[in-house]
């Protein structure tokens, strides 16, 4: 094994290289510079880390707009780091380093860990996956430091020193839960080795906790052979640590050593130009296994480099806050991308209150109108109002024989007989199903809005806005029936100051609670209180529609004045109550969105946490 020439970028790659340059003495003055910098700085950068964790996980990613999925899985891989990396970091900078080995199938990463450590802790060989449960090896002293949820609070920790058993590939594996921890004393202390499952598992959840692992570690030692150092997959992972400035070490296994300068100097030459040119790059030559592990020669390189990382607290701290240094640096433009797309959900969700508001508002308004303007006076109302009351016993009463006005407005309210079916239920029952139809229809009319945007069709169907229409009138009920009530007790209490005045009268209470309702919902036809002059009250004016010798008679009965207040009253009520109905409805879907300024407020929090981030840092 060889170290790679173009490592002086990285302090404590440069101790990997036989070579020393210029910059080692530059390297140590650094790391001086730096600790006494951290020791001043951690804090601070603890808070500002800790307020934008909070801003990225409460922000909300509802909607399903374009691109949203890859956002959400950012936000995921973000969150993933925040909690298994930089903030435990920030938390203990003095705790051990986690070097991760990680690579493309077949890599020989099990190999190496066994090889490093000197013992088979993880399994190898040429059945895969070979690592599926993620094996960490640690010095006993460091037992506490992994044992505790600190790092990778998710993994529930198991002590093992047995390798798990062979296990079938399952691409529909569940995620994996578990870390299982090897202490092992012939493993220098200060540095735990995890040897992590294929980053290009056919397992779509080992994958995933590949690429978690990576990023929950201090130092990446990237494994990769001869044959595949070219593949895609490994290179997207390595300029993905770049960019975020993780201290990294590759291998390269398997090296023909006939071509072994060959391939260091062109993957050498490759770490260059992705940007990666700090690297410390070792080699590994293709030779026969001894008892299941690489010769120890072939090996001594790698480990003596981390042994001296894991021994030396100058070279540990230097590997540590570079990486940790590349992650903050890389989190203020991460959530720049979530606020770019958050403020995307903010221009869906407007677009939803607005065409919420162009159906509810005008379907309010025409709902308030047909209930005040006498349109209730037809079909099933209408007819029960001429049978019970325009052509019914009403009427012949106002016809009577009575000599004056009074004593035939008496005779027509004063039977003490009551319909089977008052009119005031059908009304009742008229002025629910108009409000119940009214509301069913808005709403309808919205959900068929909504649903020709592909992320309202996913809102509708997670958060479950509807009701069933017996549920509606279920709703609707109460405010009916209140309605009803409370004009029923005005009318009753008008009575009461009439029976005061007049003790021997006996009037149908429900006839002039059905006349009442009936002014109620005639609208402009009733009139009440008007001046006009009176018909004759020998004609038959309750005839057909017309309320008008209604209103008369129980205006002779109760007064004028007390018809206009308790009519009057009862209209306002009913639209009070059905606006409410309407605006309640609207509300429950409206409780289904999220509002734009209020989004705005949080993506504005999210870009002050990323600023403070940048000016801790």
């Amino acid at each position: 094994m060889v170290a790679s020439s173009g490592t002086s970028g990285n302090p404590a790659a440069a101790k990997a290289a036989p070579v020393q340059t210029s910059q080692t003495k530059n390297s140590g003055e650094l790391a001086d510079r730096d600790e006494m910098n951290a020791s001043t700085t951690v804090p601070k950068r603890l808070a500002a880390v800790e307020r934008l964790r909070t801003q990225v996980a409460t922000l909300p990613l509802t909607l399903d707009v374009e691109g949203v999925a890859a956002v959400r899985k950012e936000r995921e891989d973000l969150l993933s780091q925040l909690d298994d990396y930089v903030l435990p970091r920030l938390q203990r900078p003095d705790a051990p380093a986690l070097a991760v080995i990680g690579g493309s199938t077949g890599a020989g990463k099990s190999t190496l860990t066994n090889s490093i450590v000197g013992r088979e802790v993880t399994r190898s060989g040429v059945l895969r996956p070979t690592t599926r449960s993620p094996v960490l090896v640690h010095h006993p002293l460091d037992s506490g430091a992994f044992l505790s949820q600190r790092i990778l609070p998710r993994l529930t920790r198991v002590t093992s020193e047995a390798p798990e058993p062979v296990q079938p590939i399952d691409p529909n594996a569940p995620r994996i839960t578990g870390l299982r921890l090897v202490p092992y004393d012939g493993l220098a202390p200060g540095l735990g080795i995890l040897d992590a499952p294929d980053i290009d598992s056919l397992v779509e959840t080992n994958r995933d906790l590949a690429v978690q692992l990576l990023q929950a570690a201090d130092l990446w030692i990237f494994v990769t052979t001869a044959a595949r150092y070219a593949d895609a997959t490994p290179w997207t992972m390595l300029r993905q640590a770049a960019e975020r400035g993780a201290a990294i070490a590759v291998v390269l296994d398997r090296v023909p050593p006939e071509s072994l300068q060959e391939l260091r100097i062109h993957l050498a030459t490759k770490l260059r130009d992705q940007g990666l040119g700090g690297a410390a790059l070792f080699t590994v030559p293709e030779s026969p296994l001894e008892n299941g592990f690489l010769p120890a020669a072939a090996v001594k390189p790698l480990r003596d480099w981390l042994r001296r990382i894991a021994g030396d607290d100058r070279s540990r701290s230097v590997v540590v806050e570079r990486t940790l240094a590349g992650a903050l640096r890389s989190l203020p433009p991460r959530a720049r991308l979530l606020a770019k797309a958050a403020a995307a959900q903010a221009d869906g969700w407007s677009q939803l209150w607005e065409e919420t508001d162009e159906v509810f508002i005008p379907a309010r308004s025409g709902m308030l109108s047909r209930l005040g303007d006498g349109s209730l006076m037809s079909g099933q109302v209408l007819s029960h109002w001429q049978e019970s009351i325009a052509r019914g016993d009403l009427g012949s009463r106002l016809g009577g024989t009575t000599t004056t006005r009074t004593q035939r407005i008496g005779a027509a309210l004063t039977s003490p007989e009551s319909s089977d079916a008052p009119l005031t239920s059908t009304i009742c029952e008229a002025v629910s199903a108009a409000v119940h139809h009214d509301v069913r229809t808005a709403m309808e009319q919205v959900v068929t809005t909504w649903r020709k945007h592909p992320y309202g069709v996913g809102l509708l169907t997670a958060r479950g806005h509807q009701v069933t229409p017996t549920e509606r009138e279920k709703l609707l009920a109460k405010p009916v029936d209140d309605w009803r009530r409370a004009v029923a007790e005005q009318v009753t209490k008008a009575l009461g100051q009439v029976r005061a005045e007049r003790p021997d009268l006996v009037a149908d209470e429900q006839t002039v609670v059905d006349v009442m309702f009936a002014l109620a919902v005639a609208g402009d036809h009733a009139d009440t209180g008007s001046q006009a002059a009176a018909p004759d009250p020998a004609e038959p004016a309750l005839a057909g529609g017309s309320t008008t010798g209604a209103r008369l008679a129980v205006e002779e009965l109760l007064g004028q004045e007390s018809v206009r207040s308790i009519v009057e009253a009862a209209r306002a009520d009913l639209l009070e109550r059905a606006g409410t109905v309407m605006d309640n409805e609207r509300l429950r879907l409206e409780r289904v969105l999220e509002s734009p300024e209020g989004l705005g407020l949080r993506v504005g929090a999210l870009l002050d946490a990323a600023s403070a981030v940048n000016i801790a840092e």
